[in-house]
């Protein structure tokens, strides 16, 4: 029976390494796709011209889409390398390279819309080698999320109380100050999530916070899916990323208010908070008729998103006591 055990054990942890690896690899070929024809052009009288990755780097042809997905990808790299030599925060550093790869996936195939708007083409389209590497930093986000949800499995009493936050999260959507006429609003509604970060970690965060309650609120938002990935993933998930900061905020050592503990979890919101007002901004200018208006996009984001982000910053201050007492008498696994 022992040997059984050890047995399934030993081909878990095989199976979680191959994981890893086969992202790793796949997170490379897609650096090596982007050397290959990545856009085509066509005019009105049929001429054809086509983008390379040096012309993107380029004076007058600097793509921002394309170059923060570029970045991404290879910052996923070394996060995974890390993720498989420090086993204790493999699963941070996974759902970190989960993040990584699948917003470079969602920049690539971004790229041939905002090219096209920008430059006025007639027509516009993606090459074999931005669609090889939006597969592959698809596929290979998939595998890395294998690995980090393979690396802590979620118990009943996780998904129970992620639920109930989540709900909260989405009730708290309905009460607002609305900000503009696209959709922007102050409210408290990532207060729950970050509370999951807290309590569970980065992965849970941003799961919890960009699909489970991203898909709840873009149904009843009215503004439809095409802007799903920059609102929604992004502007909701990275509230997950106070959860990277959970070891310096609700470790063993923390008994209760602590200055230290207070500042990392100002500085973790401040995070997050740069992450969903860069998420907000692309789609302002992508989507709501603020093309190459970076500053406008930036004032009216900041509008809601900075207030918001405030206020939740001083309440989760305020709970912090709390919520350590809460850690204590229901601790998570790590």
């Amino acid at each position: 029976m022992e040997n059984e055990q050890t047995n399934v054990q030993s081909g878990q942890k095989t199976a979680k390494t191959w994981a890893n690896f086969v992202s790793i690899a796949l997170s490379v070929l897609a650096f090596g796709f982007l050397f290959l024809t990545l856009v085509k052009f066509k005019d009105a009288d049929g001429n054809k011209s086509y983008l390379h990755i040096w012309d993107l780097f380029g004076a007058g042809q600097f793509q921002f889409m394309f170059v923060i997905g570029y970045a991404l990808l290879i910052a996923s790299i070394p996060l995974l390398v890390a993720a498989y030599f420090f086993e204790k925060k493999g699963n941070s550093l996974s759902t970190g390279a989960v993040v990584c790869q699948f917003l470079a996936a969602v920049s690539f195939v971004m790229t041939p819309m905002l090219y096209l708007e920008s430059m006025e083409g007639n027509s516009c389209s993606m090459e074999i080698g931005l669609g090889l590497a939006f597969a592959s930093s698809l596929a290979a986000s998939l595998f890395s999320f294998i690995y980090a949800f393979s690396k802590k499995p979620m118990s009943i009493h996780d998904i129970a109380e992620d639920a109930i936050l989540v709900a909260a999260a989405f009730a708290l959507n309905f009460i607002k100050i609305p900000v503009g006429e696209t959709g922007g609003s102050i409210n408290l509604q990532l207060l729950p999530i970050y509370i999951i970060a807290l309590r569970h970690g980065p992965f849970q965060g941003i799961i919890s916070g960009g699909i489970v309650l991203g898909i709840l609120t873009c149904f009843t938002d009215g503004y439809g899916f095409v802007s799903f990935h920059y609102d929604y993933l992004i502007g909701l998930g990275s509230a997950g990323l106070l959860g990277f900061f959970k070891p310096l905020i609700m470790s063993e050592e923390q008994k209760s208010y602590n200055v230290l503990g207070e500042i990392f979890i100002f500085v973790g919101i401040l995070v997050a908070t740069i992450v969903r007002m860069g998420g907000g901004i692309a789609s302002s200018m992508t989507y709501y008729g603020m093309e190459n208006e970076f500053w406008a996009a930036f004032e009216y984001n900041i509008l809601y998103v900075g207030p918001s982000a405030l206020i939740c910053a001083i309440i989760l201050m305020g709970l912090y006591g709390p919520l350590l007492r809460v850690n204590k008498l229901l601790p998570t696994r790590d």
